[in-house]
């Protein structure tokens, strides 16, 4: 008999057994215990408050965990059933769990596509809105840059291009959706485990500033991130250069691989990537639900 209930001290131990197969159903769901471990006692109750578990008679198969932004408004932080309950009804478990979400509210979701979790969520009722396609390149040694007349590359010097990222940055991606950043922002990202200090780059034509682009390191592989030109300095073939100069960087640290991610809307840079060599490898989509 299938059973919902709340996260509690006595079932704590059952649930880390749970959370450790969070990948299972979506490599984005979040790690409960990253969080839980490194709260105070009143931090942890409201946590606890936040998790339903799954159970069957007394197996404890499943658990949804989430955040409430808004008086109607979820967001589904981590969402699973084990893979050892194969020959259960997957789409009326999953239903259990989301029945424990309050009605009339609204629910968003992050997921990475596997090969039967974005079926579930369809069946669920989900609507599948904006996505990310993930891309991957084996990168080849005989990858030639592109020379082209008065554009010239520039690695970022912490402690005098800040600001000059910052501005650039902002201009690149101006949107009205878009928070601008700060330099605090920059000098922040400086510091984190995933910086790499020779891999942010500055695009130049005819000595202005006209691009910029970034490589960081997560998970011991080369991430391409805030790849951009300039609106006035679009279609000539700056962010090609600019982007095997990256890729050139890479190579030349020691990496044999590159990702990057590109938002499936965006047909030009998906252009420009797969034009370079970069495969699509996986997707992720915000999914909303309204119950």
């Amino acid at each position: 008999m299938y059973k919902c209930v709340g996260l509690n001290m006595r079932n704590l131990d059952q649930f880390r057994k749970l959370n450790k197969a969070k990948n299972d159903f979506n490599t984005l769901n979040r790690d409960f215990f990253e969080v839980y471990d490194s709260c105070n006692f009143a931090q942890q109750i409201f946590l606890r408050h936040r998790v339903k578990l799954l159970k069957n008679d007394s197996r404890y198969i499943g658990y949804i965990w989430t955040e409430l932004d808004d008086i109607n408004v979820y967001t589904i932080n981590a969402l699973n059933i084990l893979n050892t309950e194969k020959n259960s009804n997957k789409y009326l478990l999953f239903k259990y769990l989301l029945d424990t979400l309050k009605k009339n509210c609204n629910i968003n979701y992050n997921c990475e596509k596997n090969s039967y979790n974005f079926d579930i969520l369809k069946h669920m009722g989900f609507i599948q809105k904006e996505g990310t396609f993930v891309l991957h390149l084996s990168i080849e040694e005989n990858m030639p840059l592109l020379i082209m007349e008065n554009l010239e590359f520039e690695i970022l010097k912490k402690g005098r291009d800040e600001q000059k990222r910052c501005e650039l940055q902002n201009d690149i991606f101006k949107n009205e959706d878009r928070i601008p950043l700060s330099i605090e922002d920059i000098y922040l990202d400086e510091v984190q485990t995933y910086y790499f200090d020779k891999g942010s780059v500055f695009i130049k034509k005819d000595g202005n500033y006209i691009g910029y682009g970034q490589v960081i390191i997560e998970d011991s592989v080369p991430v391409i991130v805030n790849f951009g030109i300039l609106k006035e300095s679009r279609g000539k073939g700056y962010s090609k250069a600019l982007l095997v100069y990256l890729i050139k960087i890479i190579k030349y640290n020691g990496f044999s691989d590159v990702m990057i991610k590109v938002k499936t809307s965006n047909k030009i840079a998906l252009n420009l990537y797969e034009s370079t060599g970069f495969k699509i490898i996986n997707e992720i989509y915000n999914w909303k639900l309204k119950t």
